[in-house]
């Protein structure tokens, strides 16, 4: 191969590598997914053959990762997310006792006794005493009961962007709503063109209503002159 061939073999395995090991999948198992043996898969990541844009598509599918991040060094390094390490046990047990403390301070604002609160719901006061001390987790049938007793929303107990399983549940109800936005809206806002008229759509919507019906006549006077002027020429 030409030194620049080999030089790019080189980059697209080392980032191939890199993304893979970020994203926490296995060399044996990547490889299975594109149908591949795991000998050819480390012949790609080291550099020494060349994969095929075919097997590139199917293998940036597995990671959740756009095909560019697979062959360019700066797309790799801003959409390639590291996989979070932690202890879910600790995590786990941290959001039950989190959960516990907002149905207390929920049921506490509704001036109910626990007394009162298990009976709406039908369950022990002891059970609920338990489930308000974030001794044990709430069987999800239950929360919905108390949630709907005491005027909670799910998304209030999620504690989305918070933690590492709030990030995660806010990027994919972020996903899920910007997958679910006509065509022509979605291919607006993904277009790296369209970030300036975004960042206006955010100060805009910041704005109070009398300065925001202000810019508006503003914008209006500014389009009647630009049209009268126009007219002339």
């Amino acid at each position: 191969m030409p030194d620049s061939t080999e030089a790019r073999c080189k980059t697209i395995g080392l980032l191939i590598r890199r993304a893979r090991e970020t994203t926490g999948h296995t060399r044996k198992d990547c490889a299975a997914f594109v149908g591949i043996s795991s000998t050819l898969m480390s012949r790609y990541e080291e550099g020494l053959r060349e994969p095929s844009l075919v097997e590139l598509e199917a293998l940036a599918h597995y990671l959740r990762v756009p095909v560019e991040a697979l062959v360019d060094e700066a797309t790799s390094a801003q959409m390639v997310t590291p996989r979070m390490d932690f202890d879910m046990s600790e995590v786990m047990a941290l959001r039950t006792h989190i959960i516990g403390t907002r149905l207390k301070q929920a049921r506490l604002k509704t001036n109910q006794s626990l007394k009162q609160l298990a009976e709406a719901v039908g369950m022990s006061p002891s059970r609920l005493n338990a489930y308000e001390l974030g001794k044990r987790p709430v069987p999800i049938t239950e929360l919905q009961r108390l949630i709907a007793c005491l005027d909670l929303s799910l998304d209030a107990l999620l504690d989305l962007g918070i933690g590492p399983l709030g990030e995660a549940q806010l990027r994919h109800k972020q996903q899920a709503y910007v997958d679910g936005l006509p065509d022509d809206v979605r291919a607006f806002v993904t277009d790296p063109c369209a970030l300036p008229f975004l960042r206006l759509a955010i100060h805009l919507h910041k704005l109070p209503g009398e300065e925001l019906r202000n810019a508006g006549r503003a914008l209006l006077e500014l389009s009647e002159t630009t049209q009268e002027e126009d007219t002339r020429s």
